[in-house]
């Protein structure tokens, strides 16, 4: 997926989920930089109710920072997503949002948003 000056690409591993596994799957974002200045990024993903990033399942958004890529460079999040324990087959979307910081994580310069499919059998 491209937007702006972010190229943002997502996968699972392993690409599905079997319903009552207890191992978790993991939500590999990978965020490029395609402008000409170095830029941090952070991801956050928000999961829905049948998941969580705990094994309890409570925790239901998490965000990780990415410091300083390089123009066209490109560095990785990776989440670890538990499935609940009367998960239903089927296919799931998860809200994936990057920001792009300059120099301070506080200060956004842009925001795009992203889903990511992942199936359940």
């Amino acid at each position: 997926m491209k937007k702006g000056e972010m190229y943002v690409r997502t996968s699972f591993t392993p690409i599905r989920m079997i319903a009552g596994q207890k191992e978790p799957v993991a939500l590999a974002v990978e965020v490029r930089n395609k402008s000409n200045r170095t830029k941090s990024y952070s991801v956050a993903v928000k999961v829905p109710f049948a998941f969580g990033f705990d094994r309890s399942g409570l925790m239901r958004e998490h965000r990780i920072r990415i410091k300083d890529v390089n123009p066209e460079r490109a560095k990785e999040a990776v989440f670890s997503i538990y499935g609940k324990f009367n998960i239903k087959p089927g296919f799931y979307d998860f809200d994936v949002i990057v920001r792009e910081h300059d120099e301070r994580f506080d200060k956004v310069v842009d925001q795009q948003h992203f889903e990511a499919k992942l199936r359940v059998e």
